[in-house]
């Protein structure tokens, strides 16, 4: 199954997100703020999608990305 991590700090956002992914067969994982989407990714296999938000209080989608 494929794993797609969404980053949002709007929690009914990512809920929306995740039921439509799941509905397509993808395996969401959610994660609401900067730090905790970092330790995520770090879990995740090669070539999984990252989907984020554009800014975060503590950071951009660049910084998180790079």
């Amino acid at each position: 199954m494929n794993r797609v991590l969404i980053v949002d700090a709007s929690s009914s956002d990512l809920r929306i997100m995740a039921g439509f992914l799941t509905k397509a067969g993808y395996e969401p994982i959610t994660a609401e703020d900067f730090d905790a989407a970092k330790e995520e990714v770090a879990k995740l296999p090669p070539g999984a999608v990252v989907v984020t938000a554009m800014k975060f209080t503590v950071g951009t989608a660049r910084e998180f990305i790079n």
